[in-house]
Formats: C-alpha cells, sequence, structure tokens
C-alpha cells in the first residue's frame, strides 16, 4: 500500500515542533557544522532539510540542505577519510546515493564516489578479517554503501566479502553467528544480536545481498543459518518481558532487552520481516509481525527502558517503527501503537534549556541528558519521524537503519 499519514494524532503540535527544530538547526549550525557523517553530522541533518523542504514545498529548507551536502563534499575534497557508515564515507555514498533515488537531490555522484570505491572496500576486507562486522561501525556498513553503488566492482567486491563472511562465521546444529566483543572493555565476547551492532543487522544485510543476486547460494545459505540461530535464541514470553535477549554469553547470560532500534525485540521483528521482503519468506515476515506484534503491549518505562525521544533507543524511533511495520502490514495495532509512540514523543519535549525541548539520555559517566542536533540522537532525527507521521512521503531515509 502507499505511505499514509496517520490519521489520529495531533497534526497542528507536529507542525509546531518541526518548525522550532527548522528554527533551531538553521540559527545553531554553528553548533554541528564541524561533522560530516550521517549518524551524528551535517549529512544527517541535511537529510531532514531535504524531507522536509518536500513536505512543505518550500526553498528555504532545500537550500540549506544543498549547503550542508556541499559543505560534506568540501570536506571529502579536503582530506576527509574517516570510513564507517555511522560517521564516514561509507553513510555519505549510501545516503546521498538514496537521496538521488528518491528524486530529493540532483547531483552527479560518481565523480567523488568512485574515488572512493577502492579505498573503501581495502577497509571492508580488513574489517571483517578481524572481525568487526558491525553495522554502524564496521564491515556491514561498508557493505552497504556497496549494495547502493550497484556497479560491477561493487558486486564483485560483495562476492568477496560474502566469502570472508562465511569464513569466520561460526557454525553448528544451532545456526550461524558471528563471535563480537559485548562490552566497551573489549574483555567479553558473545554474540550480539541487535540490529544496531549484531545478528538482526547481518541478517537484512544478507537479505540485501541475496535479492541483489549476488553469489546467492553461500549467501542464502548464510542467511538461513542466521536466521535459524536467531530464532534458537526466542524466549518463552511468560516468563520473560522480551522475546530475545540483547546478546548471548555464558558467562554473562542476558534474558531482558529493551524497546528500541537499537536492540531488542522491536528491531528484531522488523528485521526479520525485512529479510522476509527480500527473500521472499512468508515465515520470516510472519514471525517478524509475531515478534513486533507482542512488543506493542510493552508500554510502562520500567519494561521499555524509554527515557527519551530519539531514533536510536526513543519514542521517536520506536513509533516510526511500528508506522514501518503499518505500512508493510495494514496491521491496525501497528498503528495504534505507532500513534501512542508520537503522543509520547511529543511530551517528550519537556526541557526548558532542550533543542525545542528534547534532550537525549547518555550514561552519567557521559553527562546524563545532553542537546543532540543529529540524525541518530538529536532532533533531526525526530523531525524526520515527525514528517513520516503527517504527510505522505515514504520515508526511503531509513533503509540507512536497515527498517526498508
Amino acid at each position: 500500500m502507499d505511505w499514509g499519514k496517520i490519521q489520529k494524532i495531533n497534526r497542528t503540535e507536529i507542525e509546531s515542533k518541526l518548525s522550532q527544530i527548522e528554527e533551531i538547526l538553521i540559527s545553531q549550525k554553528e553548533a554541528f557544522e564541524s561533522g560530516q557523517g550521517l549518524m551524528g553530522g551535517k549529512l544527517g541533518i541535511a537529510l531532514f532539510f531535504l524531507y522536509y523542504a518536500k513536505m512543505t514545498n518550500r526553498q528555504k529548507p532545500y537550500d540549506f540542505g544543498v549547503e550542508l551536502i556541499s559543505k560534506v563534499f568540501d570536506d571529502i575534497n579536503n582530506g576527509f577519510n574517516y570510513h564507517t557508515h555511522a560517521g564516514g564515507l561509507a553513510g555519505i555514498g549510501a545516503i546521498l546515493t538514496l537521496l538521488t533515488e528518491a528524486d530529493l537531490l540532483d547531483a552527479d555522484l560518481n565523480e567523488i564516489l568512485n574515488g572512493l570505491d577502492e579505498y573503501l572496500y581495502t577497509l571492508m576486507i580488513s574489517e571483517i578479517r578481524n572481525g568487526n562486522y558491525d553495522f554502524l561501525h564496521g564491515a556491514v556498513g561498508l557493505g552497504f554503501y556497496f549494495l547502493k553503488r550497484n556497479t560491477k566492482d561493487s558486486k564483485n567486491y560483495l562476492a568477496e566479502f560474502i566469502h570472508e563472511l562465511n569464513t569466520i562465521a561460526t557454525k553448528d546444529e544451532e545456526g550461524i553467528r558471528w563471535l563480537s566483543f559485548l562490552k566497551n572493555t573489549k574483555q567479553i565476547k558473545g554474540f550480539n544480536i541487535s540490529l544496531s551492532h549484531g545478528l538482526a543487522s547481518i541478517i537484512v544485510f544478507l537479505s540485501k545481498v541475496y535479492s541483489a543476486g549476488i553469489v546467492r547460494d553461500k549467501t542464502g545459505e548464510l542467511l538461513s543459518g542466521a536466521v535459524k540461530y536467531l530464532l534458537n535464541q526466542q524466549q518463552d514470553t511468560s516468563e520473560n518481558i522480551s522475546n530475545f535477549p540483547s546478546y548471548v554469553c555464558e558467562t554473562e547470560p542476558s534474558s531482558y532487552s529493551r524497546l528500541a532500534w537499537c536492540y531488542g525485540d522491536l528491531g528484531i521483528g522488523t528485521a526479520l520481516y525485512v529479510a522476509g521482503l527480500n527473500a521472499n519468506n512468508e515465515d520470516w515476515k510472519e514471525k517478524g509481525i509475531e515478534v513486533v506484534l507482542h512488543s506493542t503491549k510493552r508500554r510502562e518505562e520500567k519494561v521499555t527502558g524509554v527515557v527519551d525521544a530519539c531514533l536510536c533507543h526513543g519514542t521517536a524511533g520506536i513509533a516510526h517503527m511500528y508506522n514501518r511495520m503499518y505500512y508493510y502490514t495494514g496491521i491496525y495495532e501497528f498503528s495504534e501503537a505507532a500513534t501512542y509512540w508520537f503522543e509520547q514523543t511529543l511530551q517528550m519535549a519537556k526541557f526548558e534549556d532542550g533543542l525545542a525541548g528534547y534532550k537525549v539520555w547518555k550514561t552519567p559517566e557521559r553527562g546524563g541528558f545532553q542537546n543532540e542536533y543529529g540524525f541518530l540522537e538529536g532532533i533531526a532525527g525526530i523531525g524526520l519521524a515527525f514528517i513520516s507521521a503527517i504527510s505522505n512521503i515514504e520515508p526511503e531515509w531509513d533503509e540507512c537503519l536497515f527498517l526498508s
């Protein structure tokens, strides 16, 4: 079905909030101009302005978004070479490609991206050989860049990536998975199953590679094995709040996972549904629906862990994901959940010294509640979710979160 705005929602209040976000980002641009990347830098903020311009049919936000993108180009020409999806060249290239596909940006990207391909390919292979498959900060994010590039060379690069991913995989009767460090201390290893850093992101990535017809036999084997392992981790929900833990580790067992994009059932269930779409597997789609439907029952903070409004782990991300699942399935419960969480997002704008009232929660060691401008944790991402709630514009941008 076509993307549709949510009917039972406070459109006037959301429009007012979007206007505040626009004004703050334009007037305080010096606060984020030094950052280049997608998740926290000016490219993610440009993403908001191009979609906002399309919704409002106004030139000013479009011009500001293009200005930010031009500055990203300048940074690359001046030697910016950080490589990841979250903060570097891979995310920049993928999003610029996505914007041109969505007719939101008119630019010839080959001139700049052709010069990046071999460099990013080398780093992608290096990262995967070192076991860093992380979507946001490692090899899978670089693989997504090459999926969006869709050239003859990029398909060859991805075939090599699949070979390397197969080489480092753990395989047994439970299925296929990939070992990684679970903590920032880099002392505890286990199997991360989240969408942001773990198995769920690999499953979506493999399903995209499979759909693209790249080394299908091996890709299909890894994909099926990864889904098998993931489903083997499903818990009894009569005894646990969540269907899935955040990770699997013998020394540090985990049964709880929060409600969010980054970790937990909502991201995992959506990943299963998207993988089912890409691989034409109805069983995976049905399992994804089952998991996400169960998550709609979680509303109170003590069972969600939700204390802010950002896309990553806050109410806007939750609302948008239910909205996306409603678009996929037409199931009423997803629409109702999206409406509830968008209402919660409006209520999260409670800080007098916040940005449009918003702050993002970080650990006490990182200062607690903080102002953030960007896409993943800041007001630009909240704004994009709001645009998708009150307009008929499909949010192609959420492919960079592996939601489509």
